[in-house]
């Protein structure tokens, strides 16, 4: 697999976003329109010679009723239609609670638009995309026989608001992601810390794990990412007298985020039926994903909140990742 990573401040301005390959097109562009500011930052850095065959905008169904969504939806717009990076754009609405609608949606699209080519180049703004979409896009999209190029952007916030959500929902496997089951081993739950306790307490209740591991976002991350993630271990170690290891996970990169995780799995996978929670970072997410990907050998686990701060998720964009993968991910 070829692991391609890099960090761009997003306001240099001699910064764009080119082309997965040199004069070579880009064939579908995946993004998600929500809330946040951050919603149309990829765009604003794409270079004027980037060109891509189809662009594929997705708004969550719960939150198309908020001017914050309506109102980046207008910006997408308008920069689309002072650009002339996009042949041909498609836009539909899906909800968090059916992630497998988007896949059916994303392949059919592809068939459409591609099917006399054997191989695709795709980018994937992962930006404002919920947990359980992105990480069943992201499978989807890894196991395709078609992909040449997978790219993965993503850009971070300037700065988080006071509260990103409250309350519990549900939890979900998303699809995919259900594992081996080894029912008759005891459990372990590892949760990668955020600024979510509610749901991540509710989890632990949930799962009752013998062995609960957190994992706490190493320097690399924003200051008060940590602040808020140290607190939460600290209240999740109040409320839970038995507790296991506490890791130091890469926040911010994928790749070393998923060597941790794999370290962690193989010193506990024999004598546990293992949940991984990703409550960190979107960076620190994939880095699971990228471990299940290659081992498979335990199950992704995602609590739901009851509300997101709509009006005050995050403000601004700081940096720009961009991940480039080069196989289906099946070998």
């Amino acid at each position: 697999m070829l692991e391609n990573f890099k960090k761009i401040q997003w306001d240099d301005n001699n910064f764009t976003l080119k082309t997965t390959e040199d004069s070579i097109n880009d064939d579908l562009y995946i993004s998600c329109i929500s809330y946040e500011q951050r919603t149309t930052g990829i765009l604003e850095k794409l270079d004027k010679k980037y060109k891509v065959d189809t662009g594929l905008f997705i708004t969550n169904e719960k939150f198309i009723k908020y001017l914050e969504v309506k109102e980046n939806e207008n910006k997408i717009k308008n920069i689309l239609k002072k650009s002339s990076n996009f042949g041909h754009t498609e836009f539909f609405l899906t909800s968090i609670d059916n992630p497998i609608k988007i896949i059916l949606e994303i392949d059919k699209i592809i068939k459409k638009r591609f099917a006399d080519k054997n191989k695709i180049n795709v980018t994937f703004d992962i930006t404002t995309f919920p947990r359980g979409e992105f990480l069943t896009i992201l499978y989807f999209l890894r196991h395709l026989q078609n992909i040449n190029l997978l790219r993965i952007l993503y850009v971070s916030p300037k700065n988080y608001g006071n509260w990103l959500s409250k309350g519990y929902s549900r939890s979900m496997i998303p699809p995919f992601f259900e594992g081996p089951c080894h029912f008759e081993k005891k459990t372990a739950l590892f949760i990668l810390t955020g600024f979510e306790y509610d749901r991540a307490i509710e989890l632990v209740d949930e799962l009752e794990p013998t062995s609960l591991i957190l994992g706490r976002p190493s320097p690399g991350t924003s200051e008060i990412f940590r602040d808020a993630s140290e607190e939460i271990i600290n209240k999740i170690k109040r409320y839970r007298r038995i507790i296991g290891d506490i890791h130091n996970i890469p926040a911010n990169n994928p790749f070393l985020c998923k060597e941790s995780i794999e370290k962690i799995i193989m010193k506990n996978i024999e004598n546990y039926d293992f949940y991984i929670a990703p409550l960190g970072t979107k960076l620190e997410a994939m880095g699971v994903y990228l471990a299940y990907e290659k081992n498979q050998n335990f199950r992704i686990i995602y609590p739901l909140p009851l509300v997101y701060n709509i009006g005050d998720y995050s403000e601004g964009k700081r940096d720009v990742y961009e991940i480039l993968l080069s196989d289906n991910g099946k070998k």
